[in-house]
């Protein structure tokens, strides 16, 4: 063990003792072996530890290993991502001004779903619902203006994907993303058998809401302390740790936030996607280069593009992607400056992202940037 993986396993069990329940976090210089520290317990029940192995819900992270298959899938079938969405949804609202990059930008002006999704872990959802759900619960806005989140056109895009490949969402980015590099121990549970036994607990945290806080269906409620899923009825408010692996159900996380990984195949993936490994150069362009200004309250989010975002931790500018899903949290990072690759899974969350539940790994990854920077000289 390196005196940076020494020194980042203190800031993990720091991480723990204050609040944290279980943790996993890995990291790779360039092409050098990839490190992992894990910490906690992936079951405060049974109060087994978490491990290398042990599998997390990475939420939205999914949509980088989506768009990679995605962009590679369109490449392929010679469609430009300029094309409109029209071409295959003439019966969505605003699709014939929405181009098939713009589904996976955050820009097409989609109205949004997730806020709307009941937490019934047993209901099956078709991708489609959950578009017709999005235009009932949500307002649409003009494509191609600023960005905004935006779950339905990833719906729409892996709806795109299964038609013109034949092939499940799970199955193709397998195939295409997944296997090439030997990445076996990761999932898409809404379209492929997983291992159960492999995943940790999920924690959720649910403080009342502040009462004169708006709604948490936007970015304002969500900075005022409103809550991002619909739990009334699944969890009572309680300044306690829930268990909440059986809320959201992965029918609705189709292609936008369904996966499961570990940080180290997290690793990875980010550093062979930057390595050239997983999509072309033009490709990566697309999803790194082509970028707009963003503002998501609780994250570090603040540029994005087709399935990745530009953060900022340790003082530093990093690619990659933030994951929340009802009581897990992750974020998986790229510095192609540095070579560091980064990625860091918890089993707690928050619908406040203001929360140390939602958002207290970010200040564990600067501090694990800044140590590993330091002790490699990067």
């Amino acid at each position: 063990m390196t005196i940076a993986t020494e020194r980042v396993q203190g800031l993990m069990a720091n991480y723990i003792s204050h609040g944290g329940v279980g943790a996993s976090m890995a990291y790779a210089i360039a092409d050098g072996p990839v490190e992992t520290i894990v910490a906690g317990v992936a079951d405060r029940v049974s109060n087994a530890s978490v491990t290398p192995d042990s599998l997390f819900k990475i939420g939205s992270c999914t949509k980088t290993f989506f768009v990679a298959a995605y962009l590679h899938l369109l490449r392929d079938q010679n469609i430009p991502i300029q094309t409109l969405a029209s071409c295959w949804f003439p019966d969505v609202p605003g699709a014939d001004k929405i181009s098939l990059v713009q589904l996976v930008n955050h820009r097409n002006g989609l109205p949004e779903f997730e806020y709307g999704v009941s937490m019934d872990f047993n209901r099956h959802w078709t991708p489609r619902e959950l578009v017709d759900l999005a235009f009932e619960v949500g307002e649409q806005k003009p494509s191609g203006g600023p960005a905004v989140y935006n779950n339905t056109g990833y719906a729409l895009a892996g709806i795109l994907l299964e038609t013109l490949s034949g092939k499940s969402v799970g199955a193709y980015v397998r195939e295409i993303v997944l296997q090439p590099l030997g990445l076996h121990n990761t999932w898409s549970p809404a379209t492929e058998p997983y291992p159960d036994s492999q995943l940790v607990r999920g924690h959720y945290h649910r403080p009342k809401p502040d009462p004169v806080a708006p709604s948490g269906k936007n970015a304002s409620g969500i900075a005022s302390g409103g809550e991002m899923w619909r739990m009334e009825g699944v969890l009572p408010y309680s300044d306690d740790l829930q268990d909440s692996s059986a809320t959201f159900p992965y029918s609705a996380a189709f292609a936008l936030g369904d996966m499961l990984s570990t940080p180290t195949e997290m690793v990875v993936f980010m550093r062979s996607l930057f390595g050239g490994k997983v999509v072309p150069d033009g490709l990566l362009k697309i999803m790194s280069e082509q970028r707009a200004p963003v503002s998501f309250p609780g994250t570090r989010m603040r540029e994005t593009g087709a399935g990745m975002f530009v953060s900022d931790y340790g003082d530093r500018s990093f690619f990659g992607h933030q994951g929340s899903i009802p009581g897990y949290v992750c974020a998986m990072l790229h510095n192609p400056e540095s070579g560091l690759t980064i990625a860091m899974t918890t089993n707690i969350g928050s619908g406040n992202r203001m929360t140390f539940q939602a958002s207290g790994l970010h200040n564990v990854i600067d501090d694990a940037v800044r140590v590993i920077s330091a002790e490699h000289a990067l």
